[in-house]
């Protein structure tokens, strides 16, 4: 296993660590722990196109990390009230519809790769960013417009998705 999927396996294995702590009002190291989390999605990425050891299995773990974190941590979110449960469906259902459309396309094309799209790149990020601006407590005139933002690209990107799905799927007849 490459050096980048490790960090990938910890990120994976810190989730359920993040949801505890936070639950348990242990903000300080729940903060810490999203902290790394997220700047060691960024690390594992760097490494392996640093060191040539991009993988089929990163490929795969390294966005369902992300999707892990971001769920999780929109579900203790939305349970401990800091955000309304319309937001989470909609980041719940963007995600699943990307997992299940991938589902579908394998299993119609036998195709597995994943290929990230830029806007799915950039509903991640503002995601993380709107979780970190709840886990800080950042004031109402910066989180909101990152709240709405973070709305509009998920929306947006979930379109996308099911756009390029189609295409996938079309190229199959």
């Amino acid at each position: 296993m490459t050096l980048a999927n490790k960090i990938t396996v910890l990120r994976i294995i810190a989730i359920p660590v993040f949801v505890i702590l936070f639950l348990e009002h242990h903000l300080v190291w729940a903060r810490t722990i999203f902290v790394v989390s997220v700047l060691s999605d960024a690390l594992d990425g760097t490494l392996a196109r640093l060191r040539g050891e991009r993988t089929p299995l990163g490929s795969f773990l390294d966005p369902m990390a992300d999707k892990l974190l971001l769920v999780s941590t929109y579900i203790v979110f939305t349970i401990t009230g800091a955000l309304p449960i319309w937001i989470f469906i909609v980041v719940l259902s963007r995600d699943m519809l990307i997992v299940l459309g991938w589902t579908v396309v394998y299993i119609l094309t036998g195709n597995s790769k994943i290929q990230p799209r830029p806007l799915g790149k950039i509903t991640t990020a503002f995601q993380m960013f709107v979780s970190v601006a709840i886990l800080f407590a950042f004031p109402a005139v910066l989180y909101q417009p990152l709240l709405y933002a973070m709305v509009i690209t998920t929306v947006v990107s979930a379109c996308d998705y099911v756009w390029i799905g189609n295409k996938r799927l079309g190229s199959v007849g």
